[in-house]
């Protein structure tokens, strides 16, 4: 942006409102469109600089804030709206006037925050979690403010201590350092902190005679030491409780779990399966003077145990015409006496047995919209609450009388389910199912849809790609490289260039001295110029001291007689004179080369070797020639771009 859009002197007094609560997390205002009239005519032929930012100053006490702007959509010509925390640092009430001035400030390099309060530990990437919410909620940070970041399902205050190089700067497009203070616990222990504090508990272990206080929770962290297959018992030892299981969320409650027990049996069992190795337990007081023991256990279930006791049972026993138990044939007349005189199953069907003109006949009950059932008007209360009693999600979308089905709908299709954005990597909520097919089938909510869009170039290609496709963009680079091929190699087995159009299947290089300029349509000529250049090898060399061919004297230092050497020619030669009549000959010659090839092939070889084949011969020349060739940089070319053997 240019200083000049800077230029522009504004200033104006407004008459101060609370703006709507999805502001109250930022630093931006809403201004009346007159405003942006004025701007735009002090602008002239002038951009207006972006983002715009505000000096709000108090007349009477001098109390200033720094803002940003959402829109200049206010209804009233002489209004602003606030959040309402910067009403509260202004000291000034809804009704009250401000001087709002535009500013300019400069670009923040560093900040140092206060957390207002113990819990912030909770925060697990300050980094990832602040830069998220600054990007998308501030524009301005101002020396003494009370600065929010929301991770998560909460809210976490922070006050700005010290910012350099002023007491107020932009955070827009700038990297902007963040140190965090120490906070003393004694002063920052709250109610919400006491509330949410962990218990950790092993497997096996017993929790006994807790209390619970009335409608609130107290919260443990099991571990479950790589076991699948839990089992969790609670006794009710005094009032009525809850008990809401997590494997993610800290704090599990009766609108959020995953698995729960919301009876008022006093004794519960859950079984859990889960491939977690920590689950998080809360139990919620429903009554008061609430107290519990629970224990978990590794769980293997039999699921024929009791069908076969049951069977077994039954042996020499009759049931029971009133209340329907099993009982030893041979005490069948006392028992229908007694039971007759003493005993009514319940008249509405269930099968349950009470005792005649009983409280508890007398307190049953049955749900007329489930097949629940109960024995006490505390029950019955307890389960039109959870079960019959109309509740709307906090995403807005949707509606239930159970708790069960609401706690389903928060951790399946919620727009408000948390989650851990596999961009930015904050605890946030996952927002609606996005509308880009695309984003669908990848799995992605507008959280991550928008997070996912942003770009970050391609260290390959060096071309800007969203986030959400790096990971396919990248495999379009492993298939291409992949599909690579290098030129068909010198028929020469000391040699490491591509080969040339010529009947040997040699380069340029190794075939120069067998070219001739005469006609010899039967490869005559040429195996002779082939056998003399092999023979004289063998016998003589080539006299060059760095030679590795195996069939050169100067190499083996073993010179052969002109005998010896026709012997070990002659299989060499009889094969080429068949393979020069084909279309595409197969040639394995061993021919003397120069100093710099038979270095780049040792050095290929021990490249080759190093990586231990896992390329091929001619990617790990290529790489040294590409490298000049320095072993460590080769490396590293072969590990970015050659492709891999199978």
């Amino acid at each position: 942006m240019e200083d000049s859009a800077w230029d522009i002197e504004w200033k104006s007094h407004y008459t101060v409102k609370p703006a709507e609560s999805s502001l109250n997390e930022g630093d931006k205002i809403i201004l009346p469109s007159t405003a942006l009239q004025q701007l735009l005519s002090l602008a002239g032929y002038n951009t207006l600089p972006s983002p715009m930012t505000f000096e709000l100053r108090h007349p009477h006490s001098g109390n200033t804030i720094h803002a940003g702007v959402k829109e200049f959509s206010s209804s009233e010509s002489d209004t602003a709206y606030l959040p309402l925390w910067m009403l509260e640092s202004l000291n000034v009430e809804s009704g009250g006037v401000i001087l709002i001035q535009l500013k300019h400030l400069p670009k923040g390099t560093w900040a140092q925050l206060q957390p207002v309060s113990a819990d912030h530990t909770e925060i697990l990437d300050y980094r990832a979690a602040f830069e998220a919410h600054l990007r998308s909620h501030y524009n301005t940070m101002t020396k003494g403010q009370i600065l929010s970041c929301r991770y998560g399902s909460r809210t976490y205050a922070f006050k700005v201590t010290e910012v350099k190089p002023e007491d107020a700067v932009s955070i827009t497009d700038t990297d902007l350092e963040l140190d965090i203070e120490a906070v003393s616990m004694d002063n920052s222990k709250d109610k919400h902190t006491e509330l949410y504090k962990l218990g950790e508990v092993s497997l096996n272990e017993t929790i006994s005679h807790t209390s619970i206080p009335y409608q609130r929770y107290r919260y443990w962290r099991l571990n479950l030491e790589n076991s699948e297959n839990i089992l969790l018992h609670m006794r009710v030892e005094s009032g009525d409780a809850d008990i809401v299981l997590s494997e993610t969320d800290k704090s599990p409650r009766l609108d959020n779990h995953t698995w729960s027990d919301l009876s008022s049996n006093a004794d519960r069992t859950i079984q859990i399966q889960t491939t977690s190795n920590i689950l998080y337990i809360g139990i919620h007081g429903y009554s008061e003077d609430t107290m519990v023991t629970w224990s978990s256990s590794s769980s293997i279930t039999d699921t024929n145990t009791h069908h076969e006791e049951t069977e077994d049972d039954r042996t020499g026993k009759v049931q029971c015409p009133n209340c329907h138990a099993w009982i030893p044939e041979r005490t069948r007349f006392l028992h229908e006496g007694f039971c007759i005189r003493n005993n009514t199953l319940c008249p509405m069907g269930c099968a349950q047995v009470f005792k005649k003109d009983s409280e508890e006949l007398q307190n049953h009950w049955h749900c007329n919209q489930c097949a629940e059932t109960g024995n006490s008007p505390f029950t019955q209360n307890k389960h039109m609450e959870y079960f019959h009693t109309i509740r709307t999600c906090v995403c807005g979308n949707y509606t239930t009388p159970s708790y069960i089905d609401y706690a389903h709908h928060r951790r399946t299709e919620c727009s408000q389910k948390l989650i851990i954005c596999r961009y930015c990597h904050i605890l946030t909520a996952q927002g609606v199912q996005s509308i880009d097919a695309r984003d669908r089938l990848l799995g992605l909510h507008s959280h991550e849809s928008y997070c996912g869009s942003r770009t970050i170039t391609c260290q390959k290609c060096n071309k800007p790609i969203p986030i959400k496709d790096i990971q396919i963009h990248a495999k379009i680079h492993e298939v291409k490289r992949q599909q690579q091929t290098l030129p068909l190699p010198c028929s020469n087995q000391n040699c490491v260039r591509s080969r040339a159009a010529n009947r040997l299947c040699l380069c340029q290089f190794c075939f120069g001295p067998f070219w001739i300029t005469e006609d010899d349509p039967k490869n005559t000529k040429l195996l002779q110029r082939l056998a003399r250049r092999l023979h004289s090898q063998l016998t003589i060399g080539c006299g060059n001291s760095w030679c590795r061919n195996k069939y050169c004297a100067t190499c083996t230092k073993d010179p052969k007689d002109a005998t010896t050497a026709a012997s070990v020619l002659i299989p060499m030669i009889r094969p080429l004179t068949k393979e020069l009549l084909q279309p595409n000959p197969r040639m394995t010659l061993y021919l003397c080369v120069d100093e710099s090839t038979t270095r780049k092939k040792f050095l290929a070889e021990m490249l080759h070797d190093e990586n231990k084949g896992r390329y091929d011969l001619g990617w790990c020349v290529k790489a040294l020639e590409n490298e000049e060739e320095d072993l460590n940089r080769a490396n590293t070319w072969l590990t970015n771009n050659a492709p891999r053997n199978k």
